[in-house]
């Protein structure tokens, strides 16, 4: 199994995505992988990852992201994107 360390969650309203930024600890994510949102923080479990891309920051640091279309999350109403935020997530293919 894969991990990835998220720094920081964003939502983009505008295209109704979720972006996770962070670094890969293991393995590569690909889009159609599946990234765990762990339930013990009222996420919903494993939702599948819509794209993985480089983005560069304003601070001229280029991170990994794993996008996430917003209605994968919709089914957890009481999670907070900032529980995910310093958390090692679990990825797995497919």
């Amino acid at each position: 199994m894969a991990g990835f360390q998220c720094d920081k969650v964003y939502y983009m309203a505008h295209r109704d995505l979720l972006v996770l930024a962070g670094v890969p600890l293991s393995g590569q994510p690909r889009a159609g992988w599946s990234v765990d949102l762990p339930r013990e923080v009222k996420g919903p479990g494993w939702v599948p990852v819509h794209d993985v891309q480089m983005i560069p920051f304003a601070d001229g640091s280029e991170r990994l992201c794993l996008v996430l279309e917003y209605e994968v999350v919709t089914s957890a109403p009481l999670m907070e994107f900032a529980d995910l935020e310093g958390r090692v997530l679990e990825l797995r293919p497919g």
